[in-house]
C-alpha cells in the first residue's frame, strides 16, 4: 500500500513539475509567430483601411452617399425620418482602430533589432494611421487618439477622447514629422507590402504633403490663421504634380471593390437596388457634363421607347406616399410584368469595375484644394486655371482607366467644358469637386459639404435641403457606450449631444 502511495505521489509530483514548466505555453499558438512581422501588418493595415462590402454598402451606399445625394433608393423616404442613421458606422469605427490604426501603431511602435532598418515602413505606417484618423475624426468628431492603441505594457482599454481641434493638431504634427523621417537611401519598402505606391518613397512625400493641404483647408473656416501656417510651409515641398502620383488603391478579384461588390449583388434584389439620384443626373445634364456615359448607363428602356428620358435619376428626400412616383418603375405599364425598374439609369459600368484602381486623394482633388485656397488668398495661384487643371485631368483620367465599353471623351469634348469655366466661385470649385469624388470618396464629399454647403442640395422639387436637420456627424458605437462610458459621457460634455445634428469643430 505505501509502495502505492509512493508511486502516485511521484506521479503527481511529475505533473505538476511539468505544469510548471509549461504553464506559460497554454496560452501560446504554436501555428503563430510571436513577433510581428511589419511588413505583413502594414499590408493588412492598408487593406483593411480600405473597408469592406458590408461595412461600405451600409455607411456609404446605403447611407452617407443620399445625404450627398449621390444614391436614391427606389420607393421614396418616410418623411418623419428623412435622414436615417447608416448601420455601417460602427463596423467602421472597430475596423479603423482594430484592424487598421492598430496595425499601423504596431509598426511604429515596433523594436527594430540589429540588421533591420524599418524607417522608411514606420514613417509610412504614420502617415497611414493618419490618413485614416483623419477620416474617422470627420465622421465622428471627438475620438480616442493620443491615449488610444497603446499595447503592451499600458493596454489601455478605456482610452479618454481628444477634441477633434486637438486630433488635427496632432495629425498636422505627425504627417510633417512622417516626411521628415522618410529616407530614399534607408531600407526600401517591399512593393508587396505596400499596396498604395509599391515603396516608392517620393510618393509617399507627396501623399503625406497633399494630404496637410486636405486637412488644411478643412480646418480654414475656424483657424485660418493655422490653415495658412501649413499652406505657407507646403509652398516650398512636393505634392501630386500629375495623375500618376495620386493615391489610389486596386482591388482585385480577391478582395472587390465594394461598390462592384455591392452593386452586382444588389442588381439582383429588385426595388432595393441603389440607383444614381435625380440631383446628380440632372446637374450632369445640366452642365453639357461630357462625363456623362461615365456616371451612368442609359435607362434600360430607352433604346425600346425613344419617348423616355436616356438619363433619368431616382428623387431624392421623395415621401414614399408621393403620387409623383406613378411617373417612375413604368415597365408594367409597358408590357413588361416583372416591374425591373428599367426607366431609371443605373450606376456607370466605368465605376463598376476591379480593373480600376479607387483614388483616395488625387491630383484633380488637390487642383481644386489650391483653387479655393487661391480664390481665399491662401495660397498663390490662378482659381480657374487650377479649376481647368482639376477638370482636364479627372477627364484624361477616366479615358487612361476606362475599362467599360464606353468610348473615350473626345479632346474636343474636353477642351470645350473647360474653356468655358471662367471667373469661378467657391460654389463653382466644390460642386466640380462633387462630382469629381462621385460614388468613390463618399465620406470626402460629407465633410466638404458641411464645412462649405455646397453644392447646393435640392429636393424632388427644386426646394434647398432643410440643413438644421442635415446629419453633421454619425453617433458614436454602443461599444464606447458600454465598454468606455466614463470617456464616451466627457466627449459628449465636451462636444455636445451624440446625435446626428450635432456639428463639428471644423463645421461650426
Amino acid at each position: 500500500m505505501n509502495k502505492r502511495i509512493y508511486i502516485l505521489a511521484l506521479v503527481i509530483a511529475v505533473l505538476i513539475g511539468a505544469c510548471k514548466k509549461d504553464i506559460t505555453d497554454l496560452n501560446v499558438n504554436p501555428n503563430d509567430s510571436q513577433t510581428p512581422n511589419p511588413d505583413l501588418l502594414f499590408k493588412q493595415s492598408v487593406k483593411r483601411g480600405m473597408s469592406n462590402y458590408l461595412t461600405a454598402t451600409n455607411l456609404e451606399y446605403n447611407g452617407i452617399a443620399h445625404w450627398v445625394m449621390y444614391f436614391s433608393a427606389r420607393g421614396g423616404i418616410n418623411p418623419s425620418i428623412p435622414y436615417i442613421s447608416p448601420p455601417g458606422g460602427d463596423n467602421y469605427w472597430s475596423e479603423s482602430y482594430i484592424d487598421a490604426m492598430n496595425n499601423a501603431q504596431v509598426i511604429i511602435d515596433y523594436d527594430e533589432t540589429a540588421g533591420e532598418d524599418f524607417t522608411n515602413l514606420k514613417a509610412t505606417a504614420l502617415i497611414w494611421k493618419s490618413f485614416i484618423a483623419h477620416r474617422v475624426t470627420d465622421l465622428w468628431g471627438a475620438i480616442p487618439y493620443s491615449e488610444a492603441l497603446q499595447g503592451n505594457p499600458e493596454l489601455n482599454f478605456a482610452p479618454s477622447f481628444d477634441s477633434q481641434e486637438e486630433v488635427y493638431n496632432k495629425l498636422f504634427a505627425d504627417l510633417e514629422l512622417a516626411v521628415s523621417q522618410l529616407d530614399e537611401a534607408a531600407e526600401a519598402i517591399t512593393s508587396d507590402s505596400d499596396l498604395l505606391f509599391a515603396g516608392d518613397i517620393d510618393k509617399w512625400k507627396r501623399f503625406a504633403n497633399s494630404l496637410r493641404f486636405r486637412l488644411a483647408m478643412r480646418v480654414s473656416n475656424v483657424n485660418e490663421s493655422l490653415a495658412n501656417d501649413v499652406l505657407t510651409d507646403l509652398e516650398s515641398v512636393d505634392l501630386f504634380e500629375s495623375n500618376a502620383g495620386s493615391a489610389e488603391f486596386q482591388f482585385n478579384s480577391v478582395f472587390n471593390n465594394p461598390l462592384n461588390e455591392a452593386g452586382n449583388i444588389r442588381f439582383s434584389e429588385g426595388a432595393q437596388y441603389v440607383n444614381p439620384s435625380k440631383y446628380l443626373v440632372d446637374l450632369l445634364l445640366e452642365n453639357d457634363d461630357p462625363r456623362i456615359n461615365f456616371y451612368l448607363e442609359e435607362a434600360s428602356l430607352y433604346d425600346t421607347f425613344d419617348f423616355l428620358e436616356r438619363f433619368k435619376g431616382v428623387p431624392n428626400l421623395l415621401p414614399f406616399n408621393s403620387e409623383e412616383w406613378e411617373d417612375y418603375n413604368l415597365d408594367e405599364t409597358l408590357g413588361d410584368p416583372n416591374g425591373e425598374w428599367g426607366d431609371v439609369s443605373r450606376i456607370g459600368e466605368f465605376y463598376m469595375t476591379n480593373l480600376r484602381p479607387v483614388p483616395l486623394l488625387s491630383y484633380s482633388e488637390l487642383c481644386f484644394l489650391q483653387a479655393e485656397a487661391s480664390l481665399r488668398g491662401l495660397w498663390n495661384g490662378n482659381a480657374d486655371e487650377l479649376v481647368k487643371e482639376g477638370v482636364r485631368t479627372h477627364m484624361e483620367h477616366m479615358n487612361f482607366h476606362n475599362y467599360s465599353d464606353h468610348e473615350n471623351i473626345e479632346e474636343q469634348d474636353i477642351a470645350d467644358y473647360v474653356n468655358a469655366i471662367s471667373a469661378v466661385d467657391l460654389e463653382d470649385i466644390i460642386t466640380q469637386k462633387w462630382t469629381l469624388l462621385a460614388y468613390e470618396n463618399t465620406l470626402e464629399s460629407f465633410s466638404e459639404y458641411r464645412r462649405t454647403g455646397f453644392p447646393t442640395l435640392v429636393d424632388f422639387y427644386g426646394e434647398s435641403i432643410d440643413n438644421s436637420i442635415f446629419p453633421q456627424r454619425l453617433k458614436y458605437p454602443n461599444s464606447e457606450f458600454t465598454l468606455n462610458q466614463t470617456n464616451y459621457l466627457e466627449a459628449i460634455e465636451m462636444q455636445g449631444s451624440d446625435e446626428l445634428t450635432t456639428p463639428l469643430w471644423w463645421s461650426n
